[in-house]
């Protein structure tokens, strides 16, 4: 009795899973019905002229060649143009999506070859995307066979001289398949948006952490050319601040008191004193003496025990290595100063945005402290190199600093805006992601959307850069799109069953 139940039981199932495979080949082979085959033959596709043929002409299972034809509207090959194909099955039942992506290159004039491999048995959707030299947008649809030779034109852009936005019977047969139709108060109650697509002034905005530094091009260690003994400490701690030309210290050196003596007998001797005067001065502003210390030596008339040492530099002080009566020797570093007014802010900035920065290009810091403005800095330099550990390239940029409130290792925040031009632009959230497939859904009026695969570049604020798939002017959906989706899915599911 079990036994019996259980042949019942399989043999329903079987007759199930017969039923998607019929219905399946009976829909294919109504909807190819539709369009002609035209292997070999022209289509016009905008302002082009588009013949397609397939090697095997029967595709088989494997790797499969297309070779597509290219004229104007005056029968002349056309050169240089960038095409592609996507050959795809939808996703039924458990089975996903498959696709195959095909780069033509050119073979001869106005004729391009690609290879793409078919995973399986079955109709499959090619989409053709062309572009010319100049820039103009071509796609064209075909349906492709296992099960019969040559391709089937479905449709594609409208040529110039039609309606706009008017496309055959046959496209339109073939793009309900991909289609979902929602009529006004459903779109209403799902709150679908669409907005066209248009072409702005885009702007980048990268922003980076960044630190303060010193400006190391303008950093100033003292040290002396002899050695001796420091009498008298005016700069006394690290962390003060000091102006250019003012004593640090006064030392006493006695091979120094000693050049100081023969200057002063050079300048009162006989004949030929000018020239040993001038050669005595010469030694002693060698050992970085200044000169209005001379010319008070000069004046006095005597040597100075205790001679003032100067800053070359105005700043803070980093290092401070003597103290009042401590000796020095010829060469020892006694104090280190650098300037923070301008500095330095580093930033690091992620690899995928290094492309962006420019030297020169204006650089905003933004400090940590509440309702202070932003000020804005150049960038000067960027480093060749990637930190291995972060994946970041440092960018340094000059900022200036008159009250000294940015801090040598304060951490801030760099925004660099770099101008990307008049480029074709959709909104961030017409965008849905799929793997590596950008797709958005495109309102063909009369309640119908279709998904477009797009190719995006930089992001721009909250829009993207459009690099193919979309013209301006077209209408996509900007909120509810995730909604539209799933309705997509659940309709074609149920087509499928």
């Amino acid at each position: 009795m079990n036994r019996g139940i259980a042949m019942s039981v399989a043999a329903a199932l079987l007759a199930l899973a017969a039923l998607p495979s019929c219905s399946k080949r009976e829909r294919g082979t109504s909807r190819t019905s539709t369009v002609a085959s035209v292997s070999g033959s022209a289509q016009r596709v905008g302002a082009l002229q588009l013949a397609i043929t397939n090697k095997p002409e029967r595709p088989i299972v494997g790797d499969n060649t297309l070779t597509v034809a290219l004229r104007d509207s005056a029968g002349t090959s056309v050169r240089g143009a960038t095409v592609s194909a996507l050959v795809s099955m939808p996703a039924m039942g458990a089975m996903p999506r498959m696709e195959s992506r095909g780069e033509f290159r050119e073979t001869r004039a106005g004729t391009y070859e690609a290879k793409y491999g078919l995973a399986m048995q079955g109709d499959w959707d090619v989409a053709v995307s062309i572009r010319t030299a100049d820039g103009r947008q071509t796609e064209a649809v075909y349906r492709l066979s296992t099960n019969m030779g040559g391709l089937a034109f479905v449709g594609g852009t409208p040529s110039a001289g039609g309606p706009a936005g008017a496309t055959s019977a046959a496209a339109d047969t073939a793009i309900s398949a991909q289609t979902v139709t929602i009529d006004p108060g459903r779109r209403q109650a799902i709150g679908v948006r669409t907005a066209p697509v248009t072409t702005q002034e885009l702007t980048v905005t990268i922003r980076a952490a960044g630190r303060v530094a010193y400006d190391e091009t303008r950093r100033a260690e003292i040290s002396l050319k002899f050695s001796g003994w420091v009498r008298d400490i005016r700069v006394d701690y690290v962390g003060r601040q000091v102006s250019r030309g003012e004593v640090l210290l006064t030392v006493y050196s006695p091979e120094l008191l000693s050049a100081q003596q023969e200057y002063l007998e050079a300048l009162h001797g006989g004949p030929g004193g000018a020239d040993l005067a001038a050669a005595a001065r010469q030694r002693l502003l060698l050992w970085d003496i200044a000169p209005s210390t001379l010319d008070a030596i000069a004046a006095s008339g005597k040597a100075m025990e205790k001679l003032p040492i100067i800053a070359p530099v105005s700043g803070v002080v980093l290092e401070k290595n003597v103290v009042a009566g401590s000796s020095f020797m010829a060469g020892q570093t006694l104090y280190k100063i650098a300037p923070i007014h301008p500095v330095w802010v580093i930033a690091s900035v992620f690899q995928y945005e290094l492309p962006l920065v420019r030297v020169g290009m204006a650089a905003h810091i933004l400090t940590p402290f509440p309702g202070e403005p932003t000020r804005t800095g150049r960038v000067s330099y960027v480093n060749p190199f990637l930190d291995p550990e972060t994946r970041t390239g440092e960018v340094r940029a000059v900022a200036p600093n008159p009250l000294g409130d940015l801090k040598p290792g304060m951490f801030v925040d760099v925004l660099l805006d770099r101008s990307l031009g008049r480029k074709l632009a959709i909104p961030e959230s017409a965008v849905l992601y799929a793997g590596d497939r950008r797709i958005v859904f495109v309102d063909l009026g009369g309640g119908r959307l279709a998904p477009r695969d797009v190719r995006l570049g930089a992001k721009a604020g909250d829009q993207y850069v459009v690099v193919g798939g979309l013209n301006e002017g077209d209408i996509v959906v900007t909120s509810g799109n995730f909604l539209v989706a799933a309705e997509a899915r659940l309709r074609s599911a149920t087509g499928e069953w």
